[in-house]
C-alpha cells in the first residue's frame, strides 16, 4: 500500500514517520523546499517522544503529480486554509480510486475539497473524507526532526458523501488503529476542537502574544475566565447541534476519549492533558489559529447557526475582532453554507427531522404509507390505519388488528387534500 502525505510541518512529519514505521511506502510533498531539504538530504524523518527512530522516506519531492503517482491513499496534512489550493493543484493528477484524507477537515473540509474536484474534473471515483482532529499532538524541529508529544487514543472520521464510509480501504483502520469511522459526516465536521480554543485563547492573550511575551499557550493562556468564554462558545455550537440532531459537543468529554483524562469542565481538562502543559504560545500575534481557525471553524458553524435562525452572538464577537486585530474580512474570506452548496443539503435534513419527529408524535405522510404497507395496520373494531408498533387503536384503544391491504388505503388515494393522517 503506498501513501503520499502532503505536507512538511508538525503534522505532516509526524505522519509520514508513523506510516513508514509501519512499513508503507512513503513519498512526500511540500511546497516550498525550505521544509523538506533536511529531509531530503538525510532521507528521511527523526521522531522522538511517542514515536523514536529514524525513518526512511520513499520519496520527497516538490513535485506533487510525482508523489501521488500510484498513491492509494492521499493523506493531506496541512492547515485548512490551504485546502482550496491543494485541491485545485491536486485534481489534474487524481486517478479514480484513490482515497483523499484531511487531517483535519476542520469544517466542511470534504466538502470544500469535493466541490473544487467536481468542477475541474467532473464526477470522479475518489474518496473524501476528514478527521475530526489532528491525530498527533507534535511539534517541528530543527533539521529533519519531530517530536510526537503524544498519539491520540481516538479520533473519528468520516467522509462526503457519508455513503462512501465504507469505501475507505480497511489498511487505513489497520495503519492507524486509531481512527474511527463514522457514517454521520456532520458529528465528524461540525465537532472542531480547533475552533472551540484556538481563536478565543489567542483573542485574550493578544496583547503578550503581538509583544512576544513567552507564555504557555493552553495552561497559562487559557485561564479560568477565559475557558468561561469557551464554554459560552460550546453552548451556541450545542444549540446548533440540538436542532439537527447530533449529539452535543462536551470538549471534557473529547479530552477523555481522546487522552484519557478525566474532568468536568474544559478549563479543568485543558490543566490535565498532559501533552499540552509543554505548548508554548507563538511569539507573534498573527498565525493560523485566527487565519485558519476562524474562517474554516468559527465562520461557517456561524452561517449554519444564522441558516437554522439560531444567534450566535459570542462565536460572532471573535469574528468581528479577530478579523479586526488580522485585517482580514474573515466572514467574506470563510466557508459559508451558501458558499460551499449546502442549502439543500440541509434543507432535506431538516424535513426529514421534521418527518421522524411526526411519526414520533404518531403522524405519518400518505406517501410513507403507501410505500410501506407492510408497517401499517387496520384496527378490526374501528376500521382506522395503525402503525405496526401500536400496542392498542389509537382511536378505539382496543387491541385486536389485521393487516393493512392496498384496499384499505382507497379512501386515503381518494382525499387529494390530505398528505398525512394520524396512525
Amino acid at each position: 500500500m503506498k501513501f503520499c502525505v502532503i505536507g512538511a510541518g508538525s503534522g505532516g512529519r509526524a505522519f509520514a514517520a508513523y506510516v513508514a514505521s509501519k512499513g508503507h511506502s512513503v513519498s512526500l510533498y511540500n511546497r516550498s523546499f525550505s521544509r523538506i531539504a533536511d529531509i531530503l538530504k538525510e532521507g528521511g524523518i527523526k521522531a522522538v517522544g511517542a514515536l523514536e527512530g529514524f525513518f526512511p522516506i520513499n520519496l520527497i519531492t516538490q513535485n506533487l503529480k510525482l508523489a501521488i503517482k500510484d498513491a492509494n491513499i492521499i493523506l493531506v496534512v496541512t492547515p485548512a486554509s490551504a485546502h482550496s489550493s491543494i485541491a485545485k493543484k491536486l485534481a489534474p493528477f487524481l486517478k479514480d480510486g484513490q482515497t483523499i484524507l484531511l487531517n483535519p477537515g476542520r469544517t466542511f473540509g470534504a466538502v470544500e475539497f469535493q466541490r473544487i474536484i467536481e468542477k475541474k474534473r467532473g464526477q470522479m471515483s475518489i474518496f473524501i473524507g476528514e478527521t475530526q482532529t489532528l491525530l498527533f499532538t507534535c511539534r517541528a524541529l530543527e533539521g529533519n526532526s519531530v517530536k510526537i508529544l503524544k498519539i491520540k487514543d481516538s479520533v473519528s472520521f468520516s467522509t462526503y458523501p457519508e455513503k462512501y464510509i465504507h469505501k475507505i480501504p480497511s489498511v487505513l483502520e489497520e495503519v492507524f488503529p486509531q481512527l474511527f469511522p463514522k457514517d454521520n459526516y456532520l458529528e465528524v465536521t461540525l465537532n472542531n476542537i480547533g475552533m472551540l480554543l484556538h481563536p478565543a485563547i489567542s483573542l485574550f492573550n493578544a496583547g503578550m502574544m503581538d509583544y512576544g511575551k513567552p507564555f504557555k499557550f493552553y495552561n497559562e493562556g487559557a485561564t479560568s475566565k477565559v475557558c468561561q468564554v469557551l464554554e459560552m462558545i460550546e453552548l451556541e455550537i450545542n444549540e446548533i447541534f440540538s436542532k439537527l440532531g447530533l449529539q452535543q459537543l462536551r470538549f471534557h468529554k473529547w479530552a477523555n476519549k481522546s487522552y484519557g483524562i478525566e474532568a468536568t469542565s474544559i478549563y479543568d481538562a485543558i490543566q490535565k492533558i498532559e501533552a499540552y502543559k509543554p505548548v508554548n504560545a507563538p511569539d507573534r500575534l498573527i498565525t493560523r489559529y485566527l487565519t485558519e481557525d476562524v474562517p474554516t471553524g468559527l465562520v461557517p458553524i456561524s452561517s449554519l447557526g444564522a441558516f437554522l435562525n439560531i444567534q450566535t452572538p459570542t462565536i460572532d464577537s471573535i469574528i468581528y475582532l479577530t478579523s479586526l486585530i488580522c485585517g482580514i474580512d474573515f466572514r467574506k474570506k470563510g466557508r459559508t453554507i451558501q458558499g460551499l452548496g449546502l442549502y439543500e443539503y440541509f434543507m432535506n435534513l431538516l424535513n426529514s427531522i421534521w418527518i421522524e419527529e411526526q411519526e414520533k408524535e404518531g403522524i405519518f405522510s400518505i406517501e410513507k404509507i403507501f410505500s410501506n404497507l407492510h408497517e401499517f395496520m387496520v384496527c378490526i373494531h374501528c376500521g382506522n390505519i395503525n402503525y405496526h408498533k401500536n400496542e392498542t387503536c389509537w382511536i378505539c384503544h382496543l387491541k385486536d388488528f389485521r393487516t393493512a391491504t392496498e384496499s384499505d388505503l382507497i379512501k386515503l388515494q381518494e382525499d387529494e387534500k390530505k398528505t398525512a393522517i394520524r396512525a
